[in-house]
């Protein structure tokens, strides 16, 4: 069994997955979509948690990516980000989704050196709106990303727009596809039900359009 399809399963079996057409939810970007993944369930899964940890090694490995640190974005991808960075026995930082209102009202939080390369760790890119703050907080501090790992991307195009923007590299260890067709295997999903997610897929602001 592929990785993609292995944490589509997981995600399925455990219920991480949910849809909801007639009453949609509501991303960070503000649009409206059918299906929310909360990969923060996997956290009390220890078996689900060991899968994924060990995924994201074996990624991040083979990608060859050279860095300084790990840095984690608030909040779901924190702890996936500590997981790997205590098993690599590397430093690893976070980063706020704005700038504390207190305090030294820091942003990314750790020690670092201005010109470190970091590696992004996200749990779910959806249109890729707190990703890319990530990537202007870390840049505007002198951080250098050179690459990211979440646990799911839908891939969307504005998310792949912002990924070009910045030039970087994506290791995602599953996605939109696969874990739709997936569920649709499984009969967790209709053909009908798979259409309406592919038609949000594909247009996320003409689909959020239709349900204001």
């Amino acid at each position: 069994m592929s990785c993609a399809i292995d944490i589509a399963d997981i995600l399925l079996k455990n219920e991480c997955l949910q849809l909801s057409p007639s009453s949609p939810f509501t991303y960070a970007s503000g649009l409206k979509g059918p299906i929310y993944c909360d990969n923060r369930q996997i956290l009390s899964l220890p078996e689900a948690r060991l899968k994924v940890v060990k995924y994201f090694l074996e990624k991040l490995s083979e990608s060859g990516w050279k860095y300084d640190q790990l840095a984690g974005l608030a909040t779901a991808g924190i702890p996936h980000c500590a997981f790997i960075a205590h098993e690599l026995n590397r430093p690893m930082i976070y980063i706020r989704g704005k700038a504390k209102g207190h305090g030294k009202q820091n942003q990314v939080e750790g020690k670092f050196t201005a010109g470190q390369s970091i590696v992004l760790v996200e749990d779910l890119i959806n249109q890729g709106k707190s990703l890319e703050d990530a990537i202007e907080a870390a840049i505007a501090v002198g951080l250098k990303p050179v690459g990211v790992l979440s646990i799911v991307t839908y891939g969307m195009n504005k998310s792949e727009e912002i990924l070009g923007k910045y030039k970087l590299p994506l290791i995602s260890l599953t996605n939109f596809s696969t874990i739709t067709h997936l569920a649709l295997e499984q009969n967790l999903i209709s053909a009908e039900e798979l259409s309406m997610l592919n038609s949000w897929q594909s247009d996320p602001v003409a689909w959020s359009g239709t349900t204001a």
